[in-house]
């Protein structure tokens, strides 16, 4: 399946330029279970589920021109979780594999490098990790099909790179952005991580007395929230812009396990005389716009374009890397305050969902982003998760008060802030 190895996908070029320690581009997906994990099966799940992923069954191979992904026939062990979440992954520990499994005490963890897979590949494969599991400690639960079958044959759509497969001729030009309001603070070293969980049933109840998702409600609570904490008595205003990650498979007919997806920003300046309703009828109008496919086509053949520009040049890797990590920090970083990625309500057979207490999804803090989050919902239980590598708290608080005040939902939040 793999031909020994396979070139890193579009986006997977620019998280691998653009990782350093202030930028891990780590993130995980984890389920908190009802029972205490047990590492000896969670070991045997996770060497029966690697043969089924070839796609993550990889580590780094240096090229002179680019680097790509080779077959790695190495152990990849579990490990109980030691360190603050979204860490740099070292290979040393990991043998070489870009991607790390963690337990601790209930929850079973996957902290994927960027540049191999999505929030989408990544939850496939913990998704047929925990159904693995439930079977090894005796569970024996049954597959209605939402989860991927470890002991099927891999397919070779599942390794496809569909910013390739999916570019198009059509050659217009994006709108360049402004730059974005950004949040600064005093820089930590290790990544702290605040949960807050509710009724996924009660938020929906509340985002629809504004006709929105979900994600509309939460974006616009979430700029509102950021405008009094951080711009309301200055004297410039500045777009509050959050970027939202999409799924491009929901647009394109790809499977494939490896990066498929873009990242849209919506916002807007906000003053005191702006209401929440208004920034969420912003906010639903840009979004709508921004994920025509049309609009998605474009700014595709756009990222394309420029690498396959370097690609047709015979620049020394590092050179490369260089220009996309200058394009990164100068363009794409600065057109955003934070990021919100919503892994939606995660579909699973009901005696798997019921093993399973809640769900966590935490998107690695950048320097010029310091403050990222992260959704998912399973049994009723949505969980937002903020990640922060700078001191102050003060945005992720204003923002939980302000859900509280203006919906009513009971929150519970708790965080790994000192431990």
């Amino acid at each position: 399946m793999m031909d020994q190895w396979y070139k890193i996908d579009n986006a997977g070029k620019v998280f691998h330029a653009v990782s350093e320690r202030a930028n891990s581009s780590v993130f995980r997906i984890a389920m908190i279970m009802n029972e205490h994990v047990q590492p000896d099966k969670l070991q045997t799940s996770l060497d029966h589920v690697m043969k089924r992923f070839p796609m993550f069954a990889v580590k780094l191979g240096r090229g002179v021109f680019w680097d790509f992904l080779v077959e790695n026939d190495k152990k990849l062990f579990v490990k109980e979780e030691s360190t603050f979440p979204c860490s740099p992954v070292d290979p040393i520990e990991t043998n070489g594999y870009l991607f790390r499994v963690l337990y601790y005490k209930k929850r079973i963890s996957v902290e994927f490098f960027h540049s191999v897979t999505d929030g989408t590949g990544a939850l496939e494969f913990l998704k047929a990790l925990v159904f693995d599991y439930l079977n090894q400690t005796g569970e024996q639960p049954n597959n209605d099909g939402t989860v991927i079958d470890v002991s099927g044959t891999p397919s070779e759509y599942e390794l496809d790179d569909s910013y390739q497969n999916y570019k198009s001729s059509d050659s217009s030009k994006r709108t360049k952005e402004e730059n974005a309001y950004q949040i600064k603070g005093k820089p930590i070293e290790e990544t702290v991580v605040i949960h807050g969980v509710m009724s996924a049933l009660e938020l929906r109840k509340a985002a629809k007395t504004i006709n929105g998702t979900i994600t509309t409600y939460l974006t616009s609570v979430l700029i509102m929230s950021i405008y009094r904490e951080k711009l309301r008595f200055r004297n410039r205003s500045e777009p509050i812009k959050i970027a939202i990650p999409v799924n491009l498979r929901s647009i394109f007919p790809s499977k494939s396990l490896r990066n498929f997806f873009a990242v849209v920003n919506v916002g807007m300046e906000v003053t005191e005389e702006t209401s929440l309703e208004m920034i969420h009828t912003e906010v639903v109008e840009q979004l709508k716009k921004k994920t025509e496919q049309e609009k998605l086509q474009q700014g595709l053949n756009h990222h394309v374009k420029l690498q396959n520009m370097l690609t047709a040049r015979f620049v020394p890797a590092i050179l490369k890397y260089q220009a996309i990590r200058y394009g990164y920090k100068s363009y794409g970083e600065r057109t955003k305050t934070l990021t919100l990625t919503n892994i939606g309500n995660i579909s699973l057979p009901k005696d798997v969902s019921t093993a399973i207490e809640q769900m966590e999804m935490v998107m690695y803090p950048t320097r010029k982003s310091p403050i990222n989050g992260g959704i998912c919902s399973i049994n009723d239980r949505f969980v937002i998760s903020f990640a922060r590598s700078i001191e102050e708290s003060d945005v992720i608080r204003a923002f939980f008060t302000q859900l509280v005040e203006i919906s009513g939902i009971d929150v519970e939040v708790y965080s790994n802030d000192g431990g």
